[in-house]
């Protein structure tokens, strides 16, 4: 790993040598503002330091000469480099990434039991309600949902109905909407700027998501909205963020510190509403929590929504809800498009109070976004095409 230090008169100044040296892969060690030069720190220039690294190329391993005995020769190892970043952060890091492998891989070892024990456990469905059960257990629900659900038609429909699949779907899809009735959905200020901050770990498109939400309420509703981003250790997505701002001509703010997020704040205190882009952060990452609280408690949202990806596996997807429950007011779940088993975000659903927000599914800006009214969730769980028969 390559670190460098990088110190410039602001933030755009010095990310933009972050990104000159070291590309946009670059990770954000460290950030801090200083006065450079005065008395005693005082009276002097303010300037900003970042300190970033960039992973080296990995080398390849040369092939093992052989003696002219037909032994391998001992192979001769370059020494090792002076290690001169403290690596405690990173270990922290390395210990998150083994006990989330580890997790998965006993979620991994529980479906596959659960799978063999559904093989082995003897249906008592008839033959025609079967298919829904089948059907629903692909969409990912779990299966004390699959039997409620199945459940209610068996016990409100007619058994020369259950062949009819029209009227099945509509069974079902009644019941599910009566457990997704929770929404809510952003409305700008009026007298202040209504201020929503998007939270959730990383890769679930928390960036693309807070853009489609801005592009919206900007172009389509003719809002006053401004954008911040907290989210310095990527370089790439402070660019993403600051180039679609100007295309959609919305004022972009890039913060480091909970202090810094305060003066953005302040100086968009004209418009309807302000949405604030954080960094992804590791459920299981102490430190990570602790910043994000911090931003939080500076910012106090009106809206602090929790964004997962449909795709991730139920059992992740509430474990990752349960670490960031405190801070959570309402869910966004993205990435519908990628997956054939959207049903298990009913399971989540059904295990909180929370109302759900927005649903996204595709990248198209800011087109795949939509409300997250019952009969969409519905759609999405259960899925727009009958089971076989």
């Amino acid at each position: 790993m390559r670190v460098r230090r990088f110190v410039g008169d602001n933030v755009s100044e010095t990310m933009g040598k972050v990104k000159r040296e070291l590309g946009s892969d670059a990770v954000i060690l460290q950030t801090r503002e200083f006065n450079d030069g005065g008395f005693f720190g005082l009276f002097g220039k303010k300037k900003v330091e970042i300190t970033a690294a960039i992973e080296e190329a990995p080398v390849i391993a040369q092939k093992t000469p052989t003696s002219n005995f037909g032994h391998e020769a001992e192979a001769v190892k370059p020494p090792l480099p002076r290690q001169v970043l403290d690596t405690k952060e990173q270990s922290q890091d390395l210990q998150a990434e083994i006990k989330s492998m580890r997790l998965l891989l006993e979620q991994m070892n529980k479906q596959m039991k659960e799978r063999t024990d559904l093989k082995e456990e003897k249906s008592d469905w008839p033959s025609a309600l079967q298919r829904w059960v089948d059907h629903l257990r692909g969409r990912g629900i779990s299966e004390s949902l699959v039997k409620r659900l199945v459940s209610h038609v068996q016990h409100t429909l007619s058994s020369e109905e259950w062949a009819d699949d029209a009227k099945v779907y509509a069974r079902l899809e009644t019941n599910v909407c009566q457990l997704c009735g929770q929404i809510g959905l952003i409305q700008p200020g009026i007298e202040k700027p209504r201020i929503v901050a998007l939270i959730g770990p990383t890769g679930v498109g928390k960036t693309t998501t807070i853009g489609k939400l801005a592009a919206g309420f900007s172009i389509v509703d003719k809002r006053r909205v401004a954008l911040i981003t907290a989210d310095t250790y990527r370089v790439a997505a402070v660019e993403q963020l600051k180039t679609f701002g100007e295309i959609i001509g919305v004022p972009v703010e890039v913060v480091m510190t909970p202090s810094g997020l305060s003066e953005a704040l302040q100086l968009h205190s004209d418009k309807e509403l302000i949405f604030i882009d954080t960094a992804g952060r590791s459920p299981h990452h102490e430190l990570h929590m602790s910043e994000l609280r911090s931003f939080l408690d500076e910012a106090q949202p009106d809206f602090t929504m929790l964004v997962m990806s449909a795709s991730t596996q139920s059992a992740d997807q509430y474990r990752i809800y349960k670490r960031f429950e405190d801070l959570t007011t309402h869910l966004i779940f993205t990435k519908l498009d990628e997956t054939g088993s959207a049903g298990s975000i009913l399971n989540l659903i059904g295990q909180t109070t929370l109302p759900t927000a927005y649903l996204t599914n595709g990248q198209n800006v800011p087109d795949d976004i939509e409300a997250a009214t019952p009969q969409r969730l519905a759609r999405y769980i259960i899925g727009e095409e009958m089971p076989h028969a």
